[in-house]
């Protein structure tokens, strides 16, 4: 079985003008991202059943649709209407992580989410929501999703190497805080955890990221495929998650539609994995995890 556990849902009325309509919600951060107005976005776009389409010829079985780190409580509540709407169309093939937003309404609308279908939070960006981890709503979130066994999607941006005048810093120490603290809690850290899987090197920190998972959403457009083996390497084939982050182009050189066709023959034929990794990381890692297979 092979789950994409990091990819997006976005409906027509964000797609047609996404700029328009991300700036008159005040969601400035989006806009700079998928639709800059300096470059050619490298943001595509799909709907249900152009994603299932995508999915299909990838041998894709399921796919987890992530809530965006939104700017405003309303844009959160609107994208997991959005999101329950895709489960609904295809309940066999898209499971779903709630967007949450940092307030005191923190555990009604994880409470909400649940009986929505969720199984899952994030993606959550520390940087671009006020998340303050010594905060009540952060102990709030942490402990119920501890405690409901739903683990946590966190964007993390790379530490060198990329800058770009949209990002947003994650320090991962921040990440590493986190996971002292809540030790129970499953943490899946994007885009190979900015350079987190290094670290798991000093002896003192191995313990401490046992329940850290690493995806690897928009991985040609941030390393070439030597990264595979070498996180394993470092942290083992059981910590890696296959993420695509469909709908984003992720040759953008070679294609002007999204497809997950490619980096997983990529995963398959060109990161150097055994079979059993290949497994492991395509999807079986991520369906040994609470609710992996369903919700």
């Amino acid at each position: 079985m092979i789950i994409d556990c990091h990819t997006h849902a976005y409906p027509p009325e964000a797609v047609e003008r996404p700029h328009e309509w991300a700036m008159a919600r005040g969601e400035t951060h989006w806009a700079e991202l998928v639709a800059p107005t300096d470059r050619t976005s490298i943001q595509g776009w799909s709907d249900p059943a152009t994603m299932l389409g995508a999915m299909d010829a990838a041998g894709v079985d399921r796919a987890v649709l992530l809530g965006w780190y939104w700017q405003q409580a309303a844009t959160c509540q609107w994208h997991n209407a959005v999101m329950a709407e895709w489960m609904r169309f295809a309940p066999d093939r898209f499971l779903a992580f709630a967007s949450i937003y940092p307030d005191s309404t923190v555990l009604e609308q994880l409470k909400n989410a649940q009986s929505l279908g969720f199984c899952g939070v994030g993606e959550i960006h520390l940087g671009v929501q006020p998340w303050d981890i010594s905060s009540d709503v952060w102990q709030t979130l942490a402990e119920w999703c501890t405690a409901q066994a739903w683990p946590i999607n966190f964007h993390v941006t790379e530490a060198a190497g990329h800058p770009q005048a949209e990002s947003v810093a994650t320090p991962l120490q921040t990440f590493i805080d986190i996971a002292r603290k809540t030790p129970e809690l499953k943490m899946i850290l994007a885009h190979w955890g900015g350079g987190l899987p290094f670290f798991a090197l000093n002896p003192k920190l191995k313990p401490v990221l046992r329940n850290v998972y690493f995806d690897t959403a928009a991985s040609p457009l941030l390393y070439d495929m030597t990264i595979f083996r070498q996180v394993i390497q470092l942290v083992g084939p059981e910590h890696v998650l296959y993420g695509s982050d469909y709908p984003l182009r992720l040759y953008p050189r070679e294609q002007k539609l999204p497809d997950m066709q490619r980096f997983v023959t990529a995963i398959q034929h060109d990161a150097q994995l055994s079979p059993e990794e290949c497994k492991w990381i395509l999807g079986g890692n991520f369906a040994r995890l609470p609710g992996g297979q369903s919700c």
